[in-house]
């Protein structure tokens, strides 16, 4: 009988130990890390990671004022630059704990403020723009992404 999490059985996913051997000289130095460039995935990791769609592709449109991403499962999202950067969600926009932000529905921006100059990818779960004004601290999730769009 295997171990039991809220009277479940646990079963399907490799342990760490399951997949190195640290008797072995090759694995016995590895990290987790290590283990995931070797391509040696814990298949939690796996399993986890295809929960969310993610963008397979996506364009900066600027006779559009528009940022175009195409999706893992085939759908289209466009969003309207002015509209994406008032929803940053950086702590300066935003807020965090009692600090209210700085951008809420009365906030006017400039044109460089909302000229979107480049997108890059946050880890496996997200993109944050940089805009015209050099902000580039938002971390736009995939998921919020999707919901923003309706797609999820």
């Amino acid at each position: 009988m295997g171990p039991e999490v809220d009277h479940e059985l646990v079963g399907g996913v490799a342990c760490l130990g399951e997949i190195l051997d640290g008797d072995d000289a090759a694995d016995a130095h590895l990290d987790l890390a290590e283990v995931v460039h070797r391509g040696s995935h814990v298949r939690i990791i796996e399993r986890v990671a295809d929960v969310f769609h993610r963008p397979v592709g996506w364009e900066i449109v600027p006779g559009e004022r528009t940022f175009r991403v195409q999706w893992d499962d085939g759908k289209v999202a466009e969003y309207d630059w002015e509209p994406l950067r008032r929803a940053c969600p950086c702590a300066y926009c935003s807020g965090e704990g009692a600090f209210a932000g700085n951008v809420n529905p009365d906030t006017k921006f400039s044109e460089a403020q909302t000229t979107l100059k480049e997108v890059y990818v946050v880890g496996r779960y997200g993109l944050t723009p940089e805009w015209g004004d050099g902000h580039d601290t938002g971390i736009y999730t995939f998921k919020l992404l999707r919901r923003a769009a309706g797609l999820d």
